[in-house]
Parts: structure tokens; C-alpha cells; sequence
């Protein structure tokens, strides 16, 4: 705790930069109208929600968000569309990444939050991560996954659609 104000460090940032249910609602507003102007296409709707979570939150309180796809041979993930700058290199499947997306189960701690992506058969196919100065929730985690629930409908990206 913070002796002179009685709050604990997590609770110092400023409030107003507080993701809310609110501002996440507006983001996913504003993607469901772009989806239903075009035909679905994987590979820029996950630019877009990258691009529009990051512009809604980054920089206060997120400090970088993004998509890691696994490697074909399972050892470890890959970049994806990322902000404000691309990941640096693959991660290593034994961390944060490769345990949300075996457990396919969304994860957070403190700064920390990794969320599967799910198929239409409810598989894992990439698992989204932001970092931010305060910490995660669960309404954080539900809204994030409410983000990606448009690939539950649609073939994974790179695979052909069933005709």
C-alpha cells in the first residue's frame, strides 16, 4: 500500500485510462461494422483487431499487444500482426503463450493477459497477448475474447473455406 494515500501501486494509474466494458463495446462496434462491409478475410481481421485494441488502449494503460501463431512443429509460436512494433522473435511453447493455448484457457497476471483464439470447432489456432502498465482482469479477458469470436464462424486463416 501506498502509505500517504492509502492505495496499493496498481491503483495509483489514472482511472479515466481504465479499459472499461464501455470502451471495449465501442471497439467491437466499429469492428462489426468494417466485417459487415466485406467479405471475411482471417488474415486482415486480425490486423484490425490488433489495430483497433491498440488504438483504443495502447499506450495507457498498454504498453504492446499481439498474435502468436504456433510453429508447425509445436515448439514454439510465432509473431503475428503486433503494436505498437512487432515481436522481436518466436516464443518458446513451455511459457505464458504455449499454456494458454494448451489449456486453451485465457490467462492474466498483473501486466499480463494471453487469450486463446478458437475455431469453429473451438481449438486453439493463435493465442493474443497484451502487456500494460496495470493489471489485467476478468472483464479484460471476456471482451478480448468477444473480440475474436468471428473466427469461431470461419476457417482458420490460411485454410480454404469448406465448400
Amino acid at each position: 500500500m501506498n502509505k500517504s494515500s492509502g492505495r496499493s501501486a496498481e491503483e495509483t494509474f489514472d482511472i479515466k485510462d481504465r479499459p472499461s466494458r464501455a470502451r471495449y463495446d465501442k471497439v467491437k462496434h466499429v469492428l462489426d461494422l468494417k466485417w459487415r462491409r466485406r467479405a471475411p478475410q482471417p488474415e486482415r481481421m486480425m490486423r484490425e483487431i490488433v489495430d483497433g485494441l491498440w488504438d483504443a488502449f495502447g499506450g495507457s494503460p498498454w504498453t504492446w499487444c499481439g498474435l502468436w501463431l504456433p510453429q508447425p512443429d509445436g515448439k514454439a509460436f510465432q509473431p503475428g500482426a503486433a503494436r505498437p512494433e512487432p515481436a522481436p522473435s518466436a516464443v518458446p511453447s513451455d511459457g505464458l503463450i504455449g499454456g494458454v493455448y494448451a489449456g486453451n484457457e485465457p490467462r492474466s497476471a498483473g501486466g499480463d493477459i494471453a487469450v486463446p483464439v478458437q475455431d469453429r470447432d473451438g481449438k486453439p489456432w493463435a493465442v493474443f497477448q497484451a502487456k500494460a502498465s496495470a493489471p489485467f482482469d476478468e472483464m479484460d479477458a471476456r471482451w478480448i475474447e468477444r473480440m475474436f469470436k468471428a473466427f469461431q464462424s470461419m476457417p482458420r486463416p490460411g485454410e480454404r473455406p469448406m465448400s
